[in-house]
């Protein structure tokens, strides 16, 4: 599901009470709609994303824009000034996540100043290039942010960010090592979760809200072990505590 697709789903779930799912839509699916339709509102035909200010109770809500082109049309407004000039990607970036947003807005800004003319002469010209805004700072984690609050409907599954926190290292029999994969955690619990999601080596279903979820016992056992939110027993069962 394209992302243009994903807000049109949340969208029919905010505004079609007889028939919130279109025909055909998955199980998980719906369960991912539900969850990410909760981060935003319609209003008179519009979907406005729901950002929660910092520190506050109350939300900023910006207009969700849909379209390839129009994306592209605000990020221009945005980064040329009225003077003329050509703001740097954090003013641009700033100026129109102040009423817009979208998934991935931080990026689309990034790609659309690499190809602006005026902005790559400068750069060849100057070096380094500087652009009119404020000196740059870090603000990625902030549209991480607001991403992680936007819902799982644009990820692939819960293991879609995986953070690796163990390291698989092979020794010899001098005890000198000469293998090291630091990532190894996160490859395998990525390719499990391809597995769940291609339904392979399933061994259990669970039933959630009339719903049906394949998944893998041992990894539902494993993960039950850590957080004691659940039991599983050998006749597939689970037990929520």
């Amino acid at each position: 599901m394209s992302c243009e697709e994903s807000y049109l789903a949340i969208i029919r779930y905010l505004t079609d009470e007889r028939e919130p799912y279109a025909p055909g839509t998955p199980g998980n699916t719906k369960r991912k709609i539900r969850k990410a339709a909760i981060c935003y509102v319609v209003r008179n035909g519009t979907l406005f994303y729901q950002r929660r200010l910092k520190g506050q109770d109350e939300f900023n809500e910006l207009e969700v824009v849909l379209q390839d082109e129009r994306r592209k049309e605000l990020i221009t407004q945005a980064h040329i000034a009225d003077t003329g000039d050509h703001l740097n990607q954090q003013a641009t970036w700033e100026a129109i996540s102040q009423k817009y947003w979208w998934r991935g807005i931080l990026k689309t800004v990034k790609d659309m100043l690499r190809e602006c003319p005026v902005c790559q002469s400068r750069r060849s010209e100057d070096g380094a290039g500087r652009l009119l805004g404020r000196p740059r700072r870090t603000i990625k984690h902030e549209e991480d942010e607001d991403e992680e609050d936007d819902g799982s409907l644009f990820s692939e599954g819960p293991w879609s960010k995986v953070s690796s926190r163990h390291e698989l290292v092979f020794v010899d029999s001098k005890g000198e090592v000469n293998q090291f994969l630091p990532r190894h955690s996160g490859t395998m619990l990525e390719k499990l979760n391809q597995q769940r999601l291609n339904n392979q080596f399933c061994d259990i279903t669970l039933l959630i809200e009339g719903e049906e979820f394949r998944a893998h016992k041992a990894i539902l056992a494993k993960g039950a072990a850590s957080t004691h939110e659940a039991v599983v027993d050998l006749s597939g069962e689970i037990t929520l505590l």
